[in-house]
Protein backbone atom coordinates (compact mmCIF):
# COMPACT_ATOMS: atom_id res chain seq x y z
CA UNK A 1 0.00 0.00 0.00
CA UNK A 2 1.76 3.42 -0.93
CA UNK A 3 2.50 5.84 2.39
CA UNK A 4 0.16 8.01 0.91
CA UNK A 5 -3.10 6.08 1.53
CA UNK A 6 -2.00 5.18 5.16
CA UNK A 7 -2.46 8.37 6.84
CA UNK A 8 -6.06 8.59 5.32
CA UNK A 9 -6.64 4.82 6.33
CA UNK A 10 -5.31 5.42 10.07
CA UNK A 11 -7.63 9.01 10.51
CA UNK A 12 -10.51 6.19 9.43
CA UNK A 13 -9.92 4.02 11.64
CA UNK A 14 -9.46 6.43 14.59
CA UNK A 15 -12.95 7.73 13.62
CA UNK A 16 -14.44 4.20 13.38
CA UNK A 17 -12.90 3.85 16.68
CA UNK A 18 -14.10 6.23 18.13
CA UNK A 19 -17.59 5.98 16.84
CA UNK A 20 -17.84 2.38 17.97
CA UNK A 21 -17.12 3.05 21.54
CA UNK A 22 -19.89 5.78 22.31
CA UNK A 23 -22.23 3.49 19.93
CA UNK A 24 -21.03 1.01 22.66
CA UNK A 25 -21.30 3.52 25.50
CA UNK A 26 -24.67 4.41 24.68
CA UNK A 27 -26.43 0.72 24.25
CA UNK A 28 -25.26 0.19 27.57
CA UNK A 29 -28.17 2.54 28.98
CA UNK A 30 -27.91 3.15 32.48
CA UNK A 31 -28.39 0.98 35.36
CA UNK A 32 -31.80 -0.85 35.93
CA UNK A 33 -33.64 1.11 38.53
CA UNK A 34 -32.47 -0.22 42.10
CA UNK A 35 -35.13 -1.81 44.22
CA UNK A 36 -35.91 -0.70 47.47
CA UNK A 37 -34.77 -2.91 50.09
CA UNK A 38 -37.18 -6.26 50.79
CA UNK A 39 -38.50 -6.12 47.15
CA UNK A 40 -37.18 -7.41 43.67
CA UNK A 41 -37.88 -6.44 40.37
CA UNK A 42 -39.34 -7.83 37.56
CA UNK A 43 -38.34 -7.76 33.63
CA UNK A 44 -40.84 -6.33 31.70
CA UNK A 45 -40.44 -5.79 28.01
CA UNK A 46 -38.34 -3.04 26.81
CA UNK A 47 -37.99 -1.02 23.68
CA UNK A 48 -34.09 -0.69 22.58
CA UNK A 49 -32.42 2.19 23.87
CA UNK A 50 -32.45 5.36 21.69
CA UNK A 51 -29.94 6.41 19.18
CA UNK A 52 -27.13 8.41 21.29
CA UNK A 53 -27.81 11.19 18.69
CA UNK A 54 -31.26 13.23 18.46
CA UNK A 55 -32.45 12.59 15.04
CA UNK A 56 -35.23 14.43 14.95
CA UNK A 57 -39.16 13.78 14.90
CA UNK A 58 -40.22 9.97 14.46
CA UNK A 59 -43.17 8.71 13.03
CA UNK A 60 -45.35 7.16 15.18
CA UNK A 61 -48.24 4.61 14.62
CA UNK A 62 -51.86 5.80 15.05
CA UNK A 63 -53.42 2.99 17.25
CA UNK A 64 -54.56 4.01 20.55
CA UNK A 65 -54.44 1.48 23.24
CA UNK A 66 -56.54 2.14 26.71
CA UNK A 67 -57.41 -0.08 29.38
CA UNK A 68 -56.25 -1.43 32.80
CA UNK A 69 -52.69 -2.15 34.15
CA UNK A 70 -52.60 -5.80 35.50
CA UNK A 71 -49.51 -7.60 36.74
CA UNK A 72 -48.85 -10.70 34.23
CA UNK A 73 -47.07 -13.79 35.04
CA UNK A 74 -45.10 -14.08 31.74
CA UNK A 75 -44.44 -10.22 30.95
CA UNK A 76 -44.68 -8.70 34.06
CA UNK A 77 -47.41 -6.08 33.35
CA UNK A 78 -49.90 -6.20 30.31
CA UNK A 79 -53.05 -3.81 29.38
CA UNK A 80 -56.45 -5.63 29.92
CA UNK A 81 -58.92 -3.62 27.50
CA UNK A 82 -62.46 -4.20 27.26
CA UNK A 83 -64.40 -7.10 25.65
CA UNK A 84 -62.74 -9.72 27.62
CA UNK A 85 -59.94 -10.42 24.95
CA UNK A 86 -56.47 -11.19 26.54
CA UNK A 87 -54.50 -8.37 27.95
CA UNK A 88 -52.40 -6.48 25.35
CA UNK A 89 -48.50 -7.08 26.13
CA UNK A 90 -46.90 -3.80 26.06
CA UNK A 91 -42.92 -3.01 25.05
CA UNK A 92 -42.39 -0.41 27.50
CA UNK A 93 -39.49 2.39 27.35
CA UNK A 94 -36.11 1.61 27.56
CA UNK A 95 -35.30 1.02 31.37
CA UNK A 96 -38.59 0.64 32.68
CA UNK A 97 -38.79 -2.17 35.11
CA UNK A 98 -42.18 -4.14 37.88
CA UNK A 99 -42.03 -4.69 41.19
CA UNK A 100 -44.19 -5.86 43.59
CA UNK A 101 -44.61 -4.32 46.90
CA UNK A 102 -47.32 -5.24 49.57
CA UNK A 103 -48.69 -7.34 47.27
CA UNK A 104 -49.87 -4.58 44.83
CA UNK A 105 -47.28 -4.57 40.99
CA UNK A 106 -45.98 -1.59 40.47
CA UNK A 107 -44.65 0.24 37.21
CA UNK A 108 -41.30 2.05 37.55
CA UNK A 109 -39.59 3.96 34.57
CA UNK A 110 -35.83 3.90 34.24
CA UNK A 111 -35.04 6.42 36.67
CA UNK A 112 -36.46 3.55 39.27
CA UNK A 113 -40.31 6.33 40.11
CA UNK A 114 -43.74 4.91 40.59
CA UNK A 115 -45.35 5.99 37.34
CA UNK A 116 -48.13 3.63 37.89
CA UNK A 117 -49.34 0.61 39.77
CA UNK A 118 -51.81 -2.59 39.05
CA UNK A 119 -55.49 -1.32 38.52
CA UNK A 120 -54.72 2.24 37.58
CA UNK A 121 -55.81 3.19 33.69
CA UNK A 122 -53.57 3.43 31.20
CA UNK A 123 -53.60 5.61 27.58
CA UNK A 124 -50.82 5.75 24.79
CA UNK A 125 -50.43 5.81 21.42
CA UNK A 126 -48.56 3.33 19.10
CA UNK A 127 -48.70 0.38 17.43
CA UNK A 128 -48.76 -3.54 17.43
CA UNK A 129 -46.02 -5.39 15.02
CA UNK A 130 -45.08 -8.85 14.40
CA UNK A 131 -43.85 -10.94 15.04
CA UNK A 132 -45.61 -11.52 18.15
CA UNK A 133 -47.62 -8.26 18.01
CA UNK A 134 -46.89 -6.80 20.93
CA UNK A 135 -47.91 -3.39 21.73
CA UNK A 136 -44.89 -0.45 21.28
CA UNK A 137 -46.07 2.83 22.97
CA UNK A 138 -44.50 6.03 21.44
CA UNK A 139 -45.06 9.71 22.77
CA UNK A 140 -46.72 10.52 25.93
CA UNK A 141 -48.07 7.36 27.83
CA UNK A 142 -50.44 8.78 30.53
CA UNK A 143 -51.60 6.65 33.51
CA UNK A 144 -54.49 7.57 35.94
CA UNK A 145 -55.27 6.18 39.56
CA UNK A 146 -58.91 4.75 39.59
CA UNK A 147 -61.80 6.99 40.40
Amino acid sequence: MPRSVRPGLMAMRAAISVLLCGTLAACAGGAPPSPEPGTALIPVPTQSPPPPLELGPVACPAALLEGTLVAHEEVGMAVEGEFGRAPAIVVWPHGWAARDVDGVRELLDADGRVVAREGDFVSAGGGSFPPNDWFHPCGEITFRAPR
